[in-house]
């Protein structure tokens, strides 16, 4: 069994994040196993959500994951991973913490791809768990980076999520209470919830805007208000300022109303068939979402990487288990 800190200990390795970066690259590029969708089940007279995912690689053969989402009233969701073969519970993970990883590594990859040359300054949107896995995720994948300046509407939580980081980092990370001027000075911007809105006159030009809130939550902000218009308005020119180029993990679904500002798909540039940038003022807007087979294959390897460096809790099964 996994804790959100045993998930940390097995995801945060140079090593076996690079295997992930490679996984989430042969994903894009159509050359990974062929996996399933994930399968909603009904659990009738529950308040319970039950996801399966697909079969993919596992330390011990073939397996899938299984995410069990109570009620609210009920446990913290979790992560089951099962054997193909039998079903043998294999092992459990909270989901939380694998969320955060599980989105956090697609945007690494997109970060060494997207980012302007030798970045330094990282603005972090957002303190709870997602922020905490994108920090370290972004921290191993552009080595330049030596400064984090933290945004968070729990001013606590947040000098809680700058200390911790910097005794885990070494980098130099404090908190801000100013969201503008936060964004103006960073090379790259993440934000991953919990946070002020980050509008996109506020980015300096040529920098990386990584957005892993989610899509409900960028469609709130896209409206143009008074003080101008959202970065997560499609096609978006601030006033006076560089053009916005629109990236996505995965290309959207459906035709774009409007093709010229329909967003550039992750994969083009990782083949080599896009630039991210038109010119070298233009800010990235990169937009975080679900990659097929992506959830199995990062559930399998973690608990795999687990296994092997010793990190977890074992849990007795059957006749004679506490």
């Amino acid at each position: 069994m996994l804790t959100s800190e045993d998930v940390d200990d097995a995801f945060d390795d140079e090593a076996f994040m690079e295997e992930r970066f490679s996984d989430v690259q042969r994903l894009l590029l159509g050359r990974g196993p062929a996996l399933g969708p994930e399968t909603p089940v009904l659990l009738p007279a529950t308040h319970c959500r039950l996801t399966v995912g697909p079969h993919t690689s596992g330390p011990f053969g073939r397996c899938f994951a299984v995410r069990l989402d109570p009620g609210a009233d009920q446990s913290a969701p979790r992560v089951e991973l099962l054997l193909a073969d039998d079903g043998s519970l294999l092992g459990l993970v909270d989901a939380g913490a694998l969320d955060g990883w599980r989105s956090a590594i697609p945007s690494g990859l997109a970060a060494r791809y997207l980012a302007p040359p030798a970045p330094s300054l990282l603005g972090l949107f957002g303190s709870g768990e997602p922020a905490w896995s994108c920090l370290l995720v972004l921290h191993h994948a552009l080595p330049s980076l030596s400064e984090v300046h933290v945004v968070g509407r729990d001013p606590a939580q947040a000098r809680d999520l700058a200390t911790a980081a910097a005794l885990r980092t070494g980098l130099r990370v404090r908190t801000s209470e100013d969201a503008r001027a936060t964004a103006a000075g960073a090379d790259v911007v993440a934000t991953t919830g919990g946070h002020p809105r980050v509008r996109a006159e506020w980015l300096a030009a040529g920098a990386l805007l990584i957005d892993q809130t989610a899509p409900a939550a960028t469609a709130a902000t896209a409206a143009p208000t008074a003080a101008g218009p959202a970065v997560g308005q499609v096609g978006l020119v601030p006033p006076r300022g560089p053009a916005v180029r629109q990236v996505s993990l995965v290309p959207p679904r459906g035709p774009a109303e409007d093709t010229r500002h329909e967003p550039l798909p992750l994969a083009e540039i990782v083949a080599g068939r896009a630039l991210p940038r038109r010119s070298g003022s233009d800010i990235v807007h990169y937009q975080g979402a679900e990659l097929a087979g992506w959830s199995a294959i990062a559930a399998a390897a973690g608990l795999g990487h687990a296994w092997r460096r010793d990190v977890g809790t074992p849990v007795r099964l059957g006749r004679g288990s506490p």
